[in-house]
């Protein structure tokens, strides 16, 4: 599929879909006429990528990751992945936390109008 069609079917945009070529982190066929060609599999790599930018993680955390998402997990250290999504599951529920606090007292705020 061309890069206009990966980006309608991921919801992520050609320039972020670029971006993650340029970053190493989506790889695509060239055509002939230098046109990019995605397999099926750079729909759901392209959505989990976004994702992990967009909730925080560096490009080295979702440059480890990445291969999973594709079942090639064979090329990963298993250990090291391991430990990176326990540290991202862990930064994630801080988060999480902060967010409920704020949250409460957003709501404690509007309470007392």
């Amino acid at each position: 599929m061309n890069i206009g069609e990966l980006s309608a079917r991921s919801g992520v945009s050609p320039r972020s879909l670029r971006y993650y070529e340029e970053l190493g982190l989506l790889t695509a066929e060239r055509s002939a006429n230098g046109y990019r060609n995605y397999s099926e599999p750079a729909v759901e790599l392209a959505r989990t990528i976004r994702t992990m930018f967009e909730i925080g993680f560096s490009r080295d955390d979702v440059r480890q990751i990445s291969p999973c998402v594709t079942g090639r997990h064979d090329t990963v250290d298993r250990e090291a992945v391991m430990d990176t999504v326990q540290r991202m599951r862990d930064e994630m529920t801080q988060r999480i936390d902060e967010l409920v606090a704020t949250r409460a007292s957003l709501t404690d705020f509007l309470a007392t109008r």
